[in-house]
C-alpha cells in the first residue's frame, strides 16, 4: 500500500515538472533550418528567391518570427522548396512558436531591401540560436 502511494506521488511530481515548450520548438527550428539551408537548391541568375529583410541581425524580437512566418509562405507554393510548405514541419514548428508566444502580426509591407532566400535562413537561424541561448 506505501509502495502504491509512493509511486502515485512519484508519477504526479515528475509529470508535474514544467517543460519549456518555447525552448523544445526553437531547438527544432534550429535543426529544421540547417536541413533547408543545406538542401536549398541553387537557383539561375536572375530567378533567384527575394525576401523582405526582415533585419534579424539587428531586431531579433518575436514580432521577427512571426514576420518571418509570413515571408516564408511566400515561398510556400513553389514546388522545389518542400521545407516551406506550411504543412512542413518547418513552418509548423515556426507557426506553433508564434501561437505559443501570444505573437500576431501582419505581412510585411514590401520595402526597399531584400534580401535571397538563402541570406534570409542563415538570418532567421542566427536569429532562433540567439532565441534559444535566451531560454
Amino acid at each position: 500500500m506505501m509502495k502504491t502511494i509512493l509511486l502515485l506521488a512519484f508519477a504526479l511530481f515528475v509529470s508535474g515538472a514544467p517543460v519549456n515548450e518555447g525552448k523544445t520548438l526553437l531547438g527544432e527550428l534550429l535543426r529544421q533550418l540547417d536541413g533547408a539551408i543545406k538542401n536549398l537548391p541553387v537557383e539561375p541568375e536572375g530567378k533567384e528567391i527575394f525576401l523582405e529583410d526582415l533585419k534579424m541581425d539587428v531586431s531579433c524580437s518575436g514580432l521577427a518570427f512571426c514576420q518571418a512566418e509570413q515571408e516564408l509562405k511566400k515561398v510556400s507554393g513553389l514546388s522545389k522548396y518542400n521545407h516551406f510548405r506550411t504543412d512542413g514541419t518547418l513552418m509548423r514548428d515556426l507557426h506553433m512558436y508564434n501561437v505559443h508566444n501570444k505573437t500576431i502580426c501582419k505581412p510585411v509591407a514590401k520595402g526597399p531591401v531584400q534580401i535571397g532566400l538563402h541570406d534570409f535562413l542563415k538570418s532567421l537561424k542566427k536569429c532562433v540560436q540567439n532565441a534559444f541561448s535566451k531560454k
